[in-house]
């Protein structure tokens, strides 16, 4: 597994994680309004349907820019720990869950800081 660069990493996780939250927001809000008790058009409607999308976006940015580059730095590493301790399981799976693990962890600690 060869190793992404920090910065790129980081870089295309915000972006990644910005363009995913933008595209889906307009959908989650009409989701929510619908579910809600007081119905979708007393919720709403489609009125707003944008509101709160900065907040959001800017909100998303900093977790998938750290899920990221902590994925990607981590891959390599547990590959090469994998390859040299014949304890650890010899498959790809287990590297990109090892990663994806700590990734996670360190993006909530910025999406869920309490």
């Amino acid at each position: 597994i060869t190793a992404t660069p920090f910065l790129v990493s980081l870089l295309a996780g915000g972006v990644a994680g910005t363009t995913v939250d933008v595209a889906l927001f307009p959908i989650d809000t009409v989701k929510t309004r619908l579910q809600s008790p007081q119905g979708f058009w007393n919720a709403g409607g489609f009125r707003g349907i944008y509101r709160g999308l900065g907040a959001a976006a800017a909100g998303s940015a900093p977790g998938a820019a750290l899920f990221f580059s902590v994925y990607e730095t981590l891959k390599p590493q547990v590959a090469s720990l994998q390859s040299q301790h014949e304890w650890l399981p010899d498959n790809p799976a287990f590297c990109h869950m090892s990663a994806a693990s700590a990734g996670e962890a360190m993006a909530c600690l910025v999406r869920v800081p309490t």
